[in-house]
């Protein structure tokens, strides 16, 4: 082997080597002054097998250490050598201190990773390399749709925003990709067209869904042109903005008729719990039978969770209904048991386990489904959301202050009630009509 292991048998030297040994094995190369990286192995595996035992980790640090670093007969570490293969255009440290490594594709140069971890840049330069390689599509033709959003997203989304991009956000940017991975084909970048892309978007039915589409390939495919010059593909398609429809309150002879529509009671049931608590769709489906608290003592609701996060538990007051939404964290809130309400919901719950599902047989695409029948049946135009514009409204007739009920909706503050969600009824608008006419009468 070359090397006398009773050089370590003394303990002044046996100290000294488990201090250096800790630190890192490129301590140990330069410590012991070896020749050659061979050599370094060989002598730490027969120290962990006859003396020390806790040289395994060294020997892991000193394998790490030797594919990455050249040792030379000194014993002084060389920093490791990048080679940056032919098609890799550039691989350089920019003014702000961090790496960048562009690889070229079709004669442009496209950015690969921008990080001040150069070992990370040149690894994933590598990568990008032999990708190009064993890719000849993407090495002759360019990108591919899915294959750039892929690339945008990891290369240019997540970088530039950095930490200010939210949870919440990257889903939503992961959502919309999955998205046109679903009704796009694979195309060149070079073979999209704006007809293309124009007619896929017509043929979405959900607008909000279609406006993040348009968002994310907007963003995308500018960068694209960005890198290969020329204008954008998206300059050319109509922009796409999602039109919320505003919501209004139902009347008296609306709500009868929507009564009547009904198949059965269960359905009736769930219009009446609409109205008399102004909870969402999902909302309704997630109620369980504990979350009603028709007794007179306290009840507390345990195990809640928030986006697969635990919240403390919550404290059910006699005569009181939680709510279990998922928008917001305020969402999930309690609300007061409306006398026309408890009759019902007293009849729902009983002898039931408190687990189920206050309306166990109805999902939420369910409610849906029924209401749209009864939308055919009445020709009355209105969505989901209007009961929960009904309800806002009845409470404000009721003198309940916005102040009071705008936490009964998981709401932060009462601006959503005052502005959005309450509106005139049938009487607020004769008066005011009949004191107008008198004010143009005089």
């Amino acid at each position: 082997m070359g090397t006398d292991l009773n050089y370590f048998i003394d303990d002044e030297t046996r100290e000294k080597a488990h201090k250096q040994w800790q630190a890192t094995a490129d301590h140990v190369a330069g410590m012991l002054c070896l020749t050659n990286p061979q050599s370094l192995l060989e002598l730490l595996q027969n120290i962990q097998q006859f003396i020390i035992p806790w040289s395994t980790e060294v020997v892991a640090d000193a394998k790490k250490a030797i594919k990455h670093k050249n040792i030379n007969n000194k014993g002084k570490n060389k920093e490791m050598k990048y080679y940056v293969p032919k098609g890799c255009s550039f691989f350089q440290r920019n003014n702000d201190g961090r790496w960048v490594g562009r690889i070229r594709i079709r004669g442009k140069q496209v950015d690969v990773a921008c990080r001040h971890d150069k070992r990370y840049v040149y690894d994933e330069l590598m990568k990008a390399h032999r990708a190009k390689e064993k890719n000849p599509i993407q090495q002759e033709k360019g990108f591919r749709l899915f294959e750039w959003l892929d690339h945008w997203h990891k290369v240019f989304r997540l970088p530039k925003r950095g930490i200010e991009l939210s949870e919440s956000s990257i889903k939503s940017d992961i959502y919309y990709i999955n998205k046109i991975k679903k009704i796009f084909k694979n195309e060149r970048l070079e073979d999209l067209t704006a007809d293309v892309i124009q007619q896929t978007l017509y043929s979405m039915t959900q607008g909000r869904t279609c406006e993040g589409v348009y968002g994310i390939l907007k963003l995308a495919l500018s960068k694209a042109r960005d890198r290969t010059g020329g204008t954008s593909v998206m300059e050319l398609v109509e922009k796409v903005r999602h039109e919320r429809v505003k919501g209004r309150a139902l009347n008296n002879g609306e709500i009868k008729k929507i009564l009547e529509a009904t198949r059965n009671e269960t359905e009736r049931d769930i219009i009446k719990f609409y109205l008399y608590t102004g909870c969402r769709v999902d909302e309704i489906s997630a109620t369980k039978v504990e979350f009603i608290n028709l007794t007179e003592e306290e009840r507390i609701i345990t195990g809640l969770q928030h986006k697969n996060r635990p919240i403390p538990d919550m404290r059910l007051l006699p005569n009181e209904v939680l709510i279990y939404g998922s928008k917001t964290r305020l969402s999930i809130r309690a609300m007061p048991i409306l006398p026309p309400l408890r009759p019902i919901l007293e009849r729902i719950t009983a002898n039931r386990d408190g687990n189920e599902r206050l309306f166990k047989n109805h999902t939420t695409v369910m409610i849906r489904n029924f209401h749209e029948l009864i939308k055919d049946a009445t020709k009355i135009t209105f969505t989901l959301k209007d009961y929960r514009h009904t309800a806002a409204t009845s409470f404000k007739d009721a003198g309940i202050p916005s102040g009071v009920y705008f936490r009964w909706f998981g709401w932060s503050d009462d601006t959503m009630a005052r502005k959005v969600y309450t509106h005139e009824t049938e009487y607020e608008k004769k008066v005011s009509q009949e004191w107008a006419q008198k004010f143009n009468n005089s």
